[in-house]
């Protein structure tokens, strides 16, 4: 293994220590204090799975903020300050949506990012880096929802082939000259059922309302932290971590103590949990996959091996998806159809100029 590779898998390691209520925080303060620790790598890993600013603030909650370069300090102090400034004006968004929402009788709750700003689950604003507002709305009130927010100095942007004839969670994106965030408008949350887990009329019958903003229950919160990352995501099909889903996950069980297994069921739940126990011991209860975590591991180990497997994936995937749905609806729909030929008809031109 060359020292980059095996750096990679100790740097998730060092962030995983970090991010967890239950990896010995000696342990981790023996690794700063041996300059065992590339933090060159630490800060680009951590900003590629969205937890930078989280580090900070729990490098911060564990009083270890001095055994890290005093420059590096500054700057993670910097950019959690300029999020933290950024949650709170997204937060003041929600509020202005949740109102407009709320004058006109729809029924929604705010999703993921947004719903843990909402609930208030973190110790500091900065801590959880937020993309999009995501909303679920009934479906019945779906395209009212939108309008609103298209008369409320929001505009509609465009949306790909794929997008408009296939499954998709959401209408598309709206974005505004004033408003920081854009807004996803969903009409449910998985791209695919999954088991009877996070049914649209379940989350919405069961939400819970924050100063006059509804969101999911905590139950659903969970769920959905796994499934989007597992099945949207395509962490399950091709066997990743997602490091911020899994602080979302130990945030509040670290305030209702979940017994995962009896909660969560399934191939998309185990092997979730499965990857999350190498690095965390907060996952100990948890049973391992052996075959799931080896692999997990040789692809760490072996970019290229990597390569070649993620690589097979997305090709059977796109020729199962192309043999079983694309065609039929290629002859069947008229209006796909002339989208196509326009499409590769645009790209034609653009290769012989």
């Amino acid at each position: 293994m060359s020292s980059h590779q095996k750096s990679y898998k100790y740097t998730l390691q060092i962030i995983a220590d970090i991010l967890s209520f239950e990896n010995s925080t000696d342990a981790l303060k023996q690794k700063m204090v041996s300059n065992a620790i590339d933090w060159e790598q630490f800060v680009f890993v951590a900003s590629d799975f969205l937890v930078l600013t989280t580090c900070y603030c729990r490098l911060k909650e564990k009083q270890l903020l001095e055994y890290i370069p005093k420059e590096l300090e500054l700057y993670l102090e910097e950019i959690t300050g300029i999020n933290r400034n950024r949650n709170i004006t997204l937060l003041n968004e929600i509020k202005s949506i949740a109102t407009i929402f709320n004058q006109n009788k729809i029924n929604y709750v705010f999703l993921k990012g947004a719903a843990y700003l909402v609930k208030n689950h973190f110790e500091d604003f900065g801590e959880r880096m937020l993309g999009d507002i995501d909303v679920l709305v009934q479906e019945s009130q779906i395209n009212e929802s939108y309008q609103l927010l298209l008369n409320h100095n929001y505009k509609s942007t465009k949306q790909g082939i794929s997008a408009k004839y296939f499954n998709n969670k959401h209408l598309p994106r709206l974005q505004s000259d004033v408003n920081l965030a854009a807004v996803e408008i969903h009409n449910k949350v998985l791209l695919n059922p999954y088991k009877g887990y996070l049914e649209v009329t379940d989350i919405l019958n069961t939400k819970e309302t924050v100063q006059q903003i509804f969101v999911p229950s905590d139950k659903h919160l969970l769920s959905h932290s796994i499934l989007n990352f597992q099945a949207n995501d395509s962490g399950h099909l091709f066997s990743r971590i997602s490091m911020r889903s899994i602080y979302d996950l130990l945030i509040l069980n670290r305030k209702y103590n979940y017994n995962f297994e009896e909660i969560y069921k399934g191939s998309y739940f185990r092997k979730y949990f499965s990857i999350a126990k190498i690095f965390f011991s907060d996952f100990n209860n948890h049973k391992s996959n052996s075959f799931i975590n080896t692999l997990f591991l040789l692809k760490l180990k072996h970019p290229w091996l990597k390569k070649i497997i993620d690589g097979f994936i997305t090709k059977f995937v796109f020729f199962k998806t192309l043999l079983t749905t694309r065609i039929w609806h290629f002859i069947h729909n008229k209006n796909y159809r002339k989208d196509i030929i326009k499409a590769y008809g645009k790209n034609s031109r653009l290769n012989k100029a």
